[in-house]
């Protein structure tokens, strides 16, 4: 039970190769008007995109610059330029498919001014490129180790589904020329020791009709079916991956069409957990979410609801966290986010009634170390919502006012107080050696 306990299997991203580059990008823009001078010239990297190909990376980009210039009126005047970009970095190692991260440096940025109208520009880039593939590692723990931020393996399944069905062409066929299927839409979410997933199989049908003429038609079929996997919790992460096996069909009376499609689905598990694992400077390298720091805030969100309908009594007050965004300065992190309330109440009439109403806030929390480009993950709870019904009325049983010794009360407004918890970790991605342990396997579902 101690090796057990010691050791996790992790879904982590092994690092293949890491590597620097530099692009001289050089460009000739005309102003549009003449000019005495170049006053300044600001530059920075957009839309930056990196592609894995066999041993390279591609780099593609765009350099936005601002010129500014001063013309022959003695205004200084400005125009923009962007100047779109590729490049290869060389690494050793990567293949299509794994994972690039890219980022590049302007280091500097050279212009001349000729002929008063032409700028002739070179920019300097530097990249640092980073590639990494999905790996699972079973990791020896240390309390004193580093304290990480991965995705622990919950468990893993594979499951085979079978789709068939019928579907009449609309003109009589000779013959099915091709049938081509694709999945789309698939998603999976995990519940208590189960995962359901869903999808859409599209297939095009192309045929010979009986005028010899190839014609085509679609057809989108929905699925979807729960695989078991042991340990499984609503709210885990969940990737699955889905493979067409095998694609069967049978023509009928030139008209009738039957399908069998096999589906082969890979589902794999994970939840997010901080770890301390241990170090070994032989083990396998990986890039790991080092933890900075953790802190926690409660926020109190308190607002008064003009309600749509008189109210006798509030029923339930539904309350989640959405829109949460985070904005990084030194030491601190910067929170908003939006309050989303489903009100239900019982109106005058004895009928439930709903309102919904979103309330945005903003906090911060303290985070010593993190800085700008630090890596966020919050995790927001509603720890309590409290409620009083205010600008009470008395209302006779038909509904109009009426004296309290005759009526009952209702009430118009809704005073609401919400308590709030933000759980936030600080991480930067760091490549560390870990110490492996051996993998006796997972128990599938």
């Amino acid at each position: 039970m101690a090796d057990l306990l010691s050791t996790q299997l992790l879904k982590l991203q092994c690092l293949v190769c890491e590597n620097t580059g530099e692009a001289c990008i050089e460009s000739r823009f005309k102003l549009p008007r003449k000019a005495k001078k170049i006053a300044e010239i600001q530059a920075r990297i957009v839309d930056l995109e990196a592609d894995v190909i066999d041993d390279q990376v591609c780099i593609s980009g765009v350099v936005h610059k601002q010129i500014f210039f001063v013309g022959e009126d003695h205004h200084v005047h400005h125009v923009p330029e962007d100047v779109p970009f590729t490049t290869f970095v060389n690494c050793p190692g990567a293949k299509a498919g794994d994972i690039a991260e890219v980022k590049a440096n302007i280091a500097k940025v050279n212009f001349n001014l000729e002929w008063g109208q032409e700028v002739v520009q070179r920019v300097i880039v530097q990249f640092v490129v980073r590639v990494s593939e999905d790996c699972q590692v079973n990791v020896r723990l240390n309390p004193r180790g580093p304290l990480v931020k991965a995705e622990c393996v919950v468990g893993e399944a594979t499951k085979a589904v079978t789709i068939e069905n019928c579907i009449e062409l609309d003109r009589r066929a000779i013959k099915i020329r091709d049938l081509q299927v694709s999945l789309e839409d698939v998603k999976a979410e995990a519940t208590s020791d189960q995962v359901m997933f869903q999808g859409t199989l599209v297939k095009n049908i192309f045929y010979i009709s009986d005028e010899d003429v190839e014609l085509f038609q679609e057809e989108r079929i929905p699925f979807s079916g729960i695989a078991d996997v042991c340990g499984a919790e609503p709210g885990d992460n969940v990737t699955l991956q889905a493979q067409i096996v095998r694609v069967d069909k049978v023509l009928s009376d030139g008209v009738e069409l039957r399908q069998r499609v096999v589906l082969s689905l890979f589902i794999k598990v994970t939840r997010t957990c901080e770890i301390n694992v241990a170090e070994d400077p032989t083990g396998p390298q990986v890039m790991a979410s080092r933890v900075i720091a953790t802190g926690e805030r409660q926020v109190l969100v308190e607002n008064v609801t003009d309600l749509n309908k008189p109210a006798q009594k509030i029923q339930e007050i539904q309350a989640r966290v959405e829109d949460v965004a985070v904005e990084v300065i030194p030491n601190k992190v910067i929170i908003t986010g939006t309050l989303h309330k489903q009100i239900f109440f019982v109106g005058e009439d004895d009928i439930v009634r709903h309102q919904g109403e979103d309330i945005p806030f903003t906090t911060f929390v303290d985070l010593p170390g993190v800085n700008p480009g630090d890596e966020i993950s919050v995790t927001p709870v509603v720890e309590h919502v409290g409620f009083d019904l205010l600008d009470k009325v008395w209302v006779s049983h038909h509904g109009d006012d009426c004296d309290d010794d005759e009526g009952r009360p209702v009430f118009r407004r809704l005073l609401q107080r919400t308590v709030i918890l933000l759980c936030v970790t600080g991480s930067q991605e760091h490549p560390i050696r870990i110490a492996q342990a051996p993998f006796t396997g997972l128990a599938a579902g």
